[in-house]
């Protein structure tokens, strides 16, 4: 049996992306699973664990310098600035290429535990991430900024447009430039606002007073080891469904383990990813129907949630609830057309409030729903040994 308690201790630890308590814990994981002589090994990938960091100081610094540009009038330099600000960070949180994100790059390490099914057609994907983050918002209170990116976009393209359109009314010795300079001039408060807000959030997470990342996600990590085990011990039969158990890092700096996984491995078999989060929390089980990011949201696979609502009912007599959007790792399978949904647990009092905060703590972990997170997995994997994937 496995000892969750011991395990939730491993799990719940601030563990931020790039610090040696990362390392530790992913060391920790393997040093449990070689023990019970479960293989795994690790995948390496370029990490940048600095990543919304760097963002958070290029909002601010290219923000800052395009209202000063308004300010100064300094006329077709705004625009520049206003389209260079705009590059940067959405070239890195779109398209993963590190444009403003570089610096501190180093190794990063996912953790696979790969079970192939003797007559495997199909193969299943369980997932969860070990690294954490902390903030000054919490997830719902950081929402007011996240809703707002497009109109920050929107608000930086017309500050470049409107520096230059000022500069040339002054030059003519237009009327209408007293007017447009002190529309610009508005224009600037709302967008600094946004900026700054959401900059310092991500500055100066580091340091606050850490999460623990006991629910976010060390839960989902634990259930995931708890089904290694199971498996390993010849307790589920596989039949056709391999299963590979990936245990990520980098999910909290734009999933950036997650993409370099499923971008990076070949699919040669018919495939679908089930993400974990947030799990073993004293409310109902959720699963989104949206995932994505704030520029982006996809829907999930309707069939996995469907048959994640079988087995959640049948292993708990209620089904799980709709919820949604959500900003996971299931995204990164979507992205290469992987079928994925995420399934988590909502708290009672809490919801979804007070993630990546000192409140993602311990206490808001129910040990006995950890186990029983194992066998709805279990019963998922028992009902796709019955299916195909291929419509999914």
């Amino acid at each position: 049996m496995v000892d969750y308690q011991a395990l939730m201790r491993i799990l719940s630890v601030p563990r931020p992306n790039g610090s040696p308590a990362e390392a530790e814990t992913r060391r920790a994981l393997q040093d449990w699973l070689g023990q019970r002589g479960i293989p795994n090994h690790t995948v390496h990938f370029r990490l940048y664990p600095y990543f919304f960091e760097s963002i958070g100081v290029w909002l601010i610094v290219s923000r800052t310098l395009l209202a000063l540009a308004i300010l100064l009038r300094w006329g077709w330099p705004a625009l520049l600035i206003a389209l260079v600000g705009l590059l940067g960070g959405l070239v890195d949180v779109a398209l993963g290429f590190p444009l403003v994100t570089f610096l501190g790059g180093r190794q990063g390490e996912n953790i696979l535990i790969e079970f192939e099914a003797p007559d495997a057609r199909q193969e299943i994907v369980f997932s969860a991430h070990y690294d954490t983050k902390t903030e000054l918002l919490d997830h719902r209170q950081r929402m007011f900024f996240l809703k707002n990116i497009r109109l920050g976009i929107l608000l930086t393209v017309v500050l470049g447009l409107l520096g230059p359109l000022d500069w040339l009314l002054l030059q003519r010795g237009s009327t209408w430039a007293s007017l447009v300079y002190g529309f610009a001039l508005a224009t600037c408060i709302p967008l600094l606002f946004l900026a700054w807000g959401l900059g310092l959030n991500l500055c100066l997470g580091r340091l606050a007073r850490p999460s623990q990342g006991a629910v976010d996600n060390g839960s989902a990590c634990a259930v995931l080891l708890g089904l290694a085990e199971r498996i390993s011990r010849g307790e589920l039969r596989l039949g056709q469904t391999s299963v590979t158990i990936a245990l990520f890092t980098g999910e909290e700096i734009n999933m950036q383990g997650s993409r370099a996984y499923a971008a990076g491995r070949a699919w040669p078999l018919p495939a679908a990813a089930i993400n974990l989060e947030v799990l073993a929390q004293d409310g109902e089980y959720v699963y989104w129907e949206q995932d994505g990011s704030s520029l982006k949201l996809v829907p999930t696979s309707p069939v996995l949630n469907q048959a994640l609502v079988k087995a959640v009912k049948g292993v708990t007599g209620r089904p799980p609830r709709p919820a949604g959007p959500v900003n996971s790792d299931g995204y990164s399978f979507l992205r290469v057309g992987v079928p994925a949904t995420t399934l988590g647990t909502y708290h009672s009092t809490l919801v979804d409030r007070g993630f990546h905060r000192p409140t993602d703590n311990l206490e808001r972990v129910v040990l006995e729903r950890l186990p029983e997170a194992v066998e709805i997995l279990a019963r998922f994997i028992n009902e796709t040994n019955r299916q195909e994937m291929q419509n999914l």
